[in-house]
């Protein structure tokens, strides 16, 4: 029999997401918390979470993505890949306004 947990392409980018940032927490709470933009709280459930939980939390949501493009994403994908370093810092402050910040979706979660 197939145990298997079959997650949606949103889902595994979503358990990815979780896992990916909880590493980083465990590794360097500061760093992880700036480069994701995570506040206290945030970082402090993330971080305490088990695998399991992660698990649980990206596979009940099977069509909303937990972290969505920054604001500027349209300019920084049609620029020069030179300036891609700096657009992602200009936009990385302010979430596209038709989508949730991660960190509320995930604080919330």
């Amino acid at each position: 029999m197939d145990n298997a947990i079959h997650l949606t392409d949103v889902q595994q980018l979503n358990l990815n997401f979780l896992l990916t940032i909880q590493a980083g927490l465990k590794h360097d709470r500061i760093a992880a918390s700036y480069k994701f933009h995570l506040d206290p709280d945030c970082a402090a459930l993330l971080g305490a979470m088990s695998a399991s939980d992660l698990v649980a939390l990206a596979a009940n949501m099977p069509h909303e993505s937990l972290f969505q493009p920054i604001g500027n994403l349209t300019s920084l994908l049609a620029a020069p890949h030179g300036l891609a370093v700096t657009l992602c810092t200009v936009g990385a402050g302010r979430p596209s306004s038709s989508a949730p910040n991660a960190v509320v979706a995930v604080a919330n979660a």
